[in-house]
């Protein structure tokens, strides 16, 4: 295990996200089913708190922003939504791109964390809607990738996620990504 505090401990990554928010808003007099599908595009940096010989242990904060489309089942209301995602994740790596230094070609992750969403609805009978959707999170996913001639020294990941929302309306957020290891 490592103790130095180092760049070397900084990973990178550029993630397309895909996240699918539903559940059950509530407005004054009416309630109705929500759902909304999510695409982010999110740089995640990640620093490496402890090191070991094919593993890691690392805290993150992935930022993103992108669009969506969300849609109720009463009344046919789909519209055009803007919003950003921001995350503070702990994760424990194994395998490949758990640190600088491995050179596995595959590998995982799993971790917990926070999640919190703002989405911007206008036009929409959701219009009123805060659009703040956050809780906790549970996360895992596969690194493949290395210095074989298919990848030519680049690693990809495959991560799931999901949030349970504590806001008033608690929303549950299930989503998949595609993370190009920088």
């Amino acid at each position: 295990m490592t103790n130095d505090v180092s760049a070397q401990k900084v990973m990178k990554s550029l993630e397309i996200t895909i996240s699918s928010i539903c559940g059950t808003v509530t407005s004054p007099g009416s309630t109705s089913k929500f759902s909304l599908l999510q695409t982010n595009f999110t740089y995640f940096p990640r620093y490496n708190l402890a090191e070991f010989e094919n593993s890691s242990i690392s805290v993150g904060l992935p930022l993103g922003g992108g669009i969506s489309i969300a849609s109720n089942t009463y009344g046919n209301d789909p519209r055009i939504a803007f919003a950003f995602d921001l995350k503070g994740v702990a994760d424990y790596n194994i395998g490949c791109k758990s640190t600088r230094e491995n050179e596995k070609s595959f590998g995982g992750y799993l971790g917990l964390g926070f999640g919190f969403y703002h989405i911007n609805i206008s036009q929409s009978q959701y219009s009123n809607f805060n659009g703040s959707i956050y809780g906790p999170l549970f996360r895992g996913g596969f690194r493949f990738g290395g210095d074989n001639d298919f990848w030519k020294g680049q690693h990809m990941t495959i991560g799931f996620f999901y949030k349970i929302g504590i806001e008033k309306d608690k929303l549950t957020t299930i989503g998949i990504n595609l993370l190009y290891d920088l």
